[in-house]
C-alpha cells in the first residue's frame, strides 16, 4: 500500500502563493504614493496625510513669496509707470482756473467765490488730471528717474499709510504729506514732511536708501529734488541725509517729524543744527530762518527695525543757480581716527560699535548768524 501524505487544509493554505495586486496605471501609482490608498496601514495613511499638509503649506508659502517679491513688484512698477506716463501726457506750462472748496474760516470774505463754500483757484494744468482723480492731490515729488509720484494729503497721517493714491486699500500705501503742514495756494509750511514706504520692490521712497548705500557718488548726481505743488513749481537742494532712532529704549529720539512750522529763528537754528549733527554729508548749502524745508522720510532696516532714513532739502531761492559745486561736498560718514562716529547717533548704536559721537564738526556758516546754544 503506497504511502499517502496527508496535508492539513490549514498548512495547504499557508503555502498558497499570495494574490497579486492589480497592476496600477502610472497615475494610480503616483497618487497611491502620496494619497491614502486602499490597503494602506494606519502608519502609511498618517505619513501621507502629513506629506499632503506639508505640500500644501509649501505651495502656499511659495505663492505668497511669489506675490510679494515678483507679482507685487510688477504691480507697483506698473502703477508708478502709469503715474509717470500720465504726467508726461499732461505736461504743460499752462495755468488754469478751477473751482475748489474754500477751507478758510471766513469763506464769504473771499473775492471771486461763486458761493460760500467754493472759490476760484489757479492751478498748474499738467497736474489737474491728478487732482480730478483724487482731490487729496497736493503735489508731485520727483527724484528722477528713481521717484516720480503724486503726493496726497488728508486730515490724518494714517489713511495713506494703507491706501493707494486712488484710495484703494493696500499695505503699500502711497506718498503723502504730513497733515499738520497745510499746502494751499500761496501757503506752505516751514517744513513740508513727506512720508513713503520703503518697499523691497524699489518703489515709493525705497530709492532714498541709495544716499546711504552708494554715498557721495549718488549724492553728487542727485542733490536736486523736485516737489511741485498743484499751484507752483519748486526745486530743493539736499543739505542733509541721516538715520535716526524712534525707540526710546535704544536711546535718544530725535523727533524731526514734530517740527512743521518754525516760530522763531532760534527754533529754526537749533532744529537745523540737530539735523546737520546727524548728517552723512555736508553739501555746503546755506540755510536761514524763513527758508522752506522739504523732508522726505521712510523706514530703514539696516540696523534696527525702528529706524528712519531722512533726506532734507532747502528750497532753491529765486536768485540761485541750480548747480552746486560738488567738489566741495564733505563726507561725514564713518569713524574718525579715534574710532568715534562722526555723525550723531544714539545709545544702542554707540554700544554696538563701542564708540562715541566725535562731536559737532560742521561749519557754523551753514546757518546764517548761527549762535550755538551754551
Amino acid at each position: 500500500m503506497p504511502d499517502i501524505e496527508i496535508v492539513s487544509k490549514k498548512n495547504s493554505e499557508k503555502r498558497r502563493p499570495p494574490k497579486k495586486r492589480k497592476k496600477m496605471s502610472p497615475l494610480e501609482s503616483f497618487l497611491s504614493g502620496i494619497l491614502p490608498w486602499r490597503g494602506d496601514t494606519v502608519g502609511e495613511a498618517v505619513r501621507k496625510v502629513v506629506l499632503l499638509v506639508s505640500i500644501i503649506v509649501l505651495f502656499t508659502a511659495g505663492f505668497i513669496m511669489l506675490d510679494f517679491y515678483v507679482l507685487r513688484d510688477q504691480r507697483n512698477n506698473a502703477e508708478v509707470q502709469s503715474y509717470a506716463e500720465q504726467r508726461e501726457r499732461s505736461a504743460s506750462d499752462d495755468v488754469v482756473t478751477i473751482l475748489m472748496p474754500d477751507d478758510d474760516d471766513d469763506s464769504s470774505a473771499n473775492s471771486g467765490s461763486d458761493n460760500d463754500n467754493n472759490k476760484n483757484v489757479e492751478v498748474l494744468a499738467e497736474y489737474l488730471p491728478f487732482y480730478e482723480q483724487n482731490n487729496d492731490f497736493v503735489g508731485w515729488i520727483e527724484l528722477y528717474p528713481y521717484i516720480q509720484m503724486p503726493v496726497a494729503q488728508t486730515t490724518d497721517n494714517e489713511y495713506y499709510l494703507k491706501h493707494t493714491f486712488d484710495k484703494g486699500p493696500n499695505e503699500n500705501g502711497t506718498i503723502f504729506a504730513d497733515c499738520r503742514g497745510k499746502i494751499a495756494p500761496g501757503v506752505m509750511p516751514g517744513n513740508t514732511l513727506l512720508y513713503g514706504h520703503n518697499l523691497i520692490t524699489n518703489n515709493y521712497f525705497q530709492p532714498l536708501s541709495h544716499y546711504r548705500k552708494e554715498g557721495m557718488e549718488f549724492l553728487k548726481r542727485n542733490y536736486l529734488i523736485k516737489f511741485d505743488t498743484l499751484y507752483e513749481r519748486n526745486k530743493y537742494f539736499v543739505f542733509a541725509v541721516f538715520l535716526t532712532n524712534t525707540n526710546e529704549q535704544h536711546g535718544e529720539v530725535f523727533d524731526y517729524w514734530n517740527t512743521v512750522y518754525f516760530r522763531t529763528k532760534s527754533q529754526f537754528d537749533n532744529y537745523i543744527a540737530e539735523v546737520l549733527d546727524r548728517s552723512y554729508f555736508y553739501t555746503g548749502v546755506d540755510l536761514e530762518y524763513g527758508d522752506e524745508i522739504l523732508t522726505l522720510s521712510t523706514c530703514d532696516f539696516s540696523m534696527f527695525s525702528d529706524m528712519r532714513l531722512v533726506v532734507m532739502a532747502r528750497k532753491v531761492r529765486d536768485d540761485e543757480s541750480l548747480e552746486l559745486d560738488t567738489s566741495k561736498f564733505i563726507d561725514n560718514s564713518g569713524f574718525d581716527e579715534n574710532n568715534n562716529v562722526r555723525r550723531k547717533m544714539f545709545d544702542a548704536y554707540y554700544k554696538s560699535y563701542a564708540c562715541e559721537w566725535a562731536g559737532r564738526k560742521w561749519d557754523p556758516a551753514y546757518i546764517k548768524d548761527f549762535k550755538e546754544a551754551q
